[in-house]
């Protein structure tokens, strides 16, 4: 059910936008990572889903679980809802569970849509995630406008690691790790734009 509901979102997306994707090699086949990207739209989620062969659960807050339709939506794709408000550490064991596991978990580093192209606050749960699961973290950039038939680009990069910590990281190297994987995802987009 799941990959025939991908296949029409595909469909769906292929009919109205005009979508390219460069570094699919650099998706790993098997075992758990984390994919960070930047957030333009909430046509994000649908489009990585759609387009990348492996399966995503998305973090998402908690707000959208009560918008009605959206939140049956967010239910059948299994999104893992997080409470922005606090440290929500029921998410980010779930998450950790998920990676280890063998899943792949989709994760915004702002935790929003940037409201100025390649800004935005940077959380310091991806260097934390990051660093927990030992798991390799995949840098995406979509660049889009979202206009119908316009032009999307996903750019993905080469997987990040951050499992060679000689001593216990602290919070000042969750934040680096966390700004480190934004400026590679923001690079992806400088790269594509001067292409």
């Amino acid at each position: 059910m799941y990959k025939f509901v991908c296949t029409l979102v595909k469909a769906f997306i292929m009919l109205i936008f005009r979508v390219k994707l460069n570094g699919s090699e650099n998706v790993p086949t098997e075992g758990g990572f984390v994919l960070c990207s930047n957030h333009l739209s909430n046509w994000d989620p649908p489009l990585l889903q759609a387009f990348l062969k492996r399966r995503i659960y998305y973090l998402a807050k908690e707000e959208l679980f009560h918008v009605f339709g959206l939140s049956l939506v967010l239910k059948m794709i299994k999104a893992i809802p997080v409470k922005r408000s606090t440290a929500d550490f029921a998410s980010i064991k779930t998450s950790i569970k998920t990676v280890k596991g063998g899943g792949v978990i989709g994760i915004f580093p702002t935790g929003q849509r940037e409201m100025v192209k390649g800004e935005g606050d940077v959380k310091s749960g991806i260097g934390f995630l990051a660093v927990k699961t030992e798991a390799p973290v995949l840098p995406v950039h979509i660049t889009a406008s979202y206009r119908i038939f316009s032009k999307v680009t996903i750019d993905i990069g080469e997987p990040l690691y951050y499992n060679n910590f000689e001593t216990k990281p602290t919070q000042e190297d969750f934040e680096r790790i966390s700004n480190e994987i934004y400026d590679k995802i923001k690079a992806l987009g400088d790269k594509n734009q001067n292409l």
